[in-house]
């Protein structure tokens, strides 16, 4: 019987093997390896949590994409991997604004990093939160702000350089 089953698994197209019950009981076998490797790259478990749902979804929009059915455990586990990595990127560039430094520097003026960013023009502020503060790639800010990606990053240079100029980190970039 499995010779059987893994017959037809292989012999049909990857759209007939994997209808919506095929997936869901193959991604229900593999979900115990998804989230040991989950485990593996990521450290907080709502993290673990949240690449295991964005793997299985978009394994399940992608179901079709599949060429060889025996290998779906490896496929999806790759999709996880990419997940991880994905939320790894985005956790590097996120800071929190309560772990924001409460001073710029020693012996300088008793401004604090936020409201630095507080007192920025509210296009520039908007930019930086969404992008430094929240992770947000600036592709995701300019679709956010309906504006070009090209304006988001000329509003964060311009961000940065008065930043910089606030906090007293030396004269800003010629370039």
């Amino acid at each position: 019987m499995q010779a059987e089953q893994r017959f037809t698994l292989s012999a049909g197209k990857a759209d007939e093997a994997l209808d919506k019950a095929g997936f869901t009981q193959q991604a229900l076998s593999a979900a115990d390896a998804m989230h040991r490797v989950a485990s593996g790259i990521l450290r907080e478990a709502a993290d673990r949590e949240d690449a295991v749902q964005q793997a299985l979804q978009k394994a399940r929009e992608k179901r079709h994409t599949l060429r060889e059915p025996a290998y779906f455990d490896t496929w999806l586990i790759r999709i996880l991997i990419n997940e991880c990595n994905s939320i790894l990127r985005v956790k590097k560039r996120v800071i929190p604004m309560d772990r924001l430094p409460e001073t710029a520097q020693e012996g300088m003026p008793d401004i604090t990093v936020r409201d630095a960013v507080m007192h920025l023009p509210k296009k520039q502020r908007l930019c930086v939160l969404l992008h430094y503060i929240e992770g947000w790639p600036t592709d995701k800010v300019a679709r956010a702000l309906k504006v070009p990606a090209s304006t988001v990053r000329g509003r964060l240079y311009q961000a940065r350089q008065a930043l910089r100029l606030t906090l007293g980190e030396g004269e800003a970039d010629e370039n």
